[in-house]
């Protein structure tokens, strides 16, 4: 039967007893060791607690439990206040401080103890020696994470030093003295001033420390970046496999396709801006050459490639068309807006009627002689211009009065004319007049005159005026038609933009006896919108030439088309014009590329050559150094292509075409593209210190006792 030594007395147990629960087995050992004649309770009862826990394994043991050696794991004697290997770690971290450690890992217990010396009434002494005894009890049962909280406490240590000292490690310095000798003079000082602290001044341990931390040190700057750029590598390969598998691409793809776009600087939101027809191609020529090659690699790529381009090319007559007329409305025909003013001038002859039935007798007389000397005054075409206009103020008799004058012996009746009718006919005929004239003095001339007409029928017909203004309207209307067909051009007879502005603003204000605004501007926009139709009917085909004719080589026409639409539309006609352009610049670019592999490769098959490819060399001789980088650039991807095509990787290619020529979920494909080009967010220089700071502090932390 086990017993149990108690104070030096052996006491016997039974089975009932070894049947109890721990925590049962404890009351009833406190039990018999206070029972016994001058026993220390708390000595008894501990003594007795931890053999009875000896007996109860044994009776486990004797049972059939596993034992040591039977192919079972031993079981942990740790000590069962010690920590685990979390909690090693997290305590061990203020340890591995440089130089400080010691005394950071000693403040931090004796701050914990203070604080649990507060909530348990114990004293504080006390309370830490028992959490410095399970502090050493932890790191001997969990030396890895003692050590791993050393190093991570070492690094951590040392970063803040480097931040704010970076010369005193040789980061940044030019030379390679400053470089690997301020590296080996800060890693000396470290290691030999904490091994100094850590052995309490011991000579040969700080010369130990500070030998090792030099020379750690002045490695530092040589071995630190290649850390950084391994990490670097290794975390940049990690990022664009998750993100080649949340797409659903493959990863060469992914790559190829990251780094077109890394090499085009494609900024977030490009291809929003080019609405829903854009396509990751026509975003950069990196994407340009690539979509390119792919066009003249055979396979299932090159058929997404082509057969997206040519139906995007096949709609680019109707989505300018239809862009333009949502935009500015439907273009109309000049012809026709003139025609109906002229109708419209015609309709007003009844008015004209009526206003020269309440007409006085005109005197024509003032006129005749300011044209009479005038005509002694002029010469040439001017004077030729005022003889005609005098001609019109003399009176022509009827046949009837001939006759009559003939068969009384009286003269024809003569002299100047005095119905207003008449006179009003003459002014028709001086516009006329000036409608052909050419030169200044006869213009002038021609104009002068015919002011003496108007003001003598504004005397002589009431209410004259106010059709004339109607007339005159029209006539502007028509002037203004013309007018805007001239404001896009480049040539001299266009008007500049501020001039184009004074005229609007001046044709919107009525003219003499007119009522209410005029209607010159809406004609000035309607013949510039039917030249703009004009230029797209001529030249829907090349687009190129149409985004040059319509926007101009500088900023005129689009300030002449802010003038007349507003600056909103005249924004929208010329990004129409920039993505249509831009769109054919892709379409020319890939299929050439198509075109041109194909016909070189035609004329080696013929004639059996292999190196007449268009390399880095032609290029140069035909666009000098960017024709040469360009070349490089395209021959590098089409050399991709290639070796994906060679390896048998078609859906490669094929998940590459799919992504540049469009789809719903493209911009978060554009995303992920340019998220997985720029790599992962680590900086290889933040890497770089954190690998200095590892070599400074890591190998003394790694060696501590």
């Amino acid at each position: 039967m086990p017993t149990l030594n108690i104070q030096g007395r052996k006491v016997q147990v039974d089975d009932a007893f070894l049947s109890l629960t721990p925590e049962q087995q404890n009351a009833a050992v406190d039990e018999i060791a206070k029972s016994l004649p001058g026993a220390n309770a708390d000595v008894a009862a501990a003594d007795a607690r931890a053999k009875a826990a000896i007996a109860a394994a044994q009776k486990i043991m004797d049972a059939g439990g596993p034992k040591p050696g039977s192919g079972h794991d031993a079981p942990d004697i740790a000590s069962p206040r010690a920590m685990g290997a979390s909690g090693t770690f997290l305590n061990s971290i203020g340890e591995g401080i440089p130089i400080a450690g010691p005394y950071v890992d000693k403040g931090l217990t004796a701050t914990a103890a203070g604080i649990g010396s507060l909530l348990t009434s114990e004293l504080a002494s006390k309370v830490n020696q028992e959490m410095t005894d399970i502090q050493q009890e932890s790191r001997a049962a969990h030396p890895i994470a003692r050590t791993a909280g050393n190093v991570t406490g070492a690094v951590a240590g040392t970063l803040p030093a480097m931040a704010a000292a970076p010369e005193a490690f040789g980061i940044g310095a030019a030379s390679n003295l400053g470089k690997y000798g301020m590296g080996a003079l800060s890693g000396a000082a470290i290691g030999g001033a904490d091994s100094a602290v850590r052995s309490g001044g011991g000579m040969n341990e700080t010369v130990k420390g500070g030998i090792l931390g030099g020379t750690l040190g002045m490695a530092a700057p040589y071995i630190a970046p290649m850390i950084g750029r391994g990490v670097k590598a290794i975390a940049d390969k990690v990022q664009l496999n998750a993100i080649a598998k949340a797409l659903g691409l493959d990863k060469s793809a992914t790559k190829v396709l990251a780094d077109a776009v890394r090499q085009d600087a494609v900024e977030p939101g490009a291809l929003a801006q080019l609405g829903d027809d854009g396509m990751l191609m026509d975003l950069g020529p990196n994407l340009r050459h690539t979509a390119g090659a792919i066009a003249a690699t055979p396979g299932e790529g090159k058929a997404i490639v082509r057969g997206a381009i040519g139906a995007r090319d096949a709609d680019a007559n109707w989505r300018i068309r239809s862009s333009l007329n949502q935009t500015l409305g439907e273009a109309p025909t000049p012809s026709r807006v003139i025609d109906r003013a002229n109708r419209n001038q015609q309709y007003l002859q009844p008015e004209y009627r009526e206003a020269l039935r309440e007409s006085a007798p005109v005197d024509a007389v003032p006129i005749a002689r300011y044209l009479d000397a005038e005509m002694q005054i002029l010469r040439g075409d001017a004077q030729k211009g005022i003889q005609r206009v005098r001609s019109m103020l003399d009176y022509v008799p009827t046949p009837q009065e001939i006759e009559q004058a003939r068969a009384t012996g009286q003269p024809a009746p003569g002299g100047l004319i005095t119905e207003a009718e008449t006179l009003l006919n003459a002014r028709h005929a001086v516009d006329d007049l000036l409608e052909n004239v050419k030169g200044t003095n006869e213009r002038n001339a021609l104009t002068t005159a015919r002011q003496a007409i108007d003001d003598e029928l504004s005397a002589s017909v009431p209410g004259i005026k106010e059709v004339d203004a109607k007339y005159a309207e029209l006539a502007r209307q028509k002037d203004a038609v013309q007018r805007g067909q001239t404001v896009l051009s480049s040539g001299r007879e266009a008007p500049r933009p501020d001039e184009l502005a004074d005229e609007v603003r001046q044709g919107a204000l009525p003219q003499g006896m007119q009522v209410g605004p005029s209607a010159v501007p809406l004609r000035l926009r309607e013949g510039a919108r039917a030249e703009i139709e004009r230029i797209v009917g001529t030249n829907a085909n090349d687009r190129v030439a149409l985004q040059r004719l319509i926007k101009g080589e500088g900023d005129w026409n689009r300030a002449r088309l802010s003038t007349l639409f507003t600056p909103e539309k005249a924004k929208a006609i010329i990004d129409l014009l920039d993505r249509e352009k831009l769109f054919a610049d892709t379409s020319n670019i890939v299929t050439r590329n198509s075109e041109t592999a194909a016909r070189i490769a035609a004329r080696d098959a013929i004639d059996g050559g292999g190196g007449s490819n268009f390399g880095v060399r032609e290029g140069f001789i035909a666009g000098g150094a960017r024709g040469a980088a360009r070349a490089a650039g395209t021959r590098a991807v089409e050399s991709v292509v290639d070796a994906l095509r060679n390896s048998g990787n078609e859906k490669a290619i094929a998940d590459m075409a799919r992504s540049l020529t469009g789809g719903p979920q493209q911009s978060a494909v554009l995303d992920a593209l340019m998220r997985a080009g720029q790599g992962s967010r680590l900086q290889q220089s933040q890497i770089d210190r954190v690998a200095r700071a590892l070599l400074l502090g890591g190998p003394s932390a790694v060696n501590r006792p």
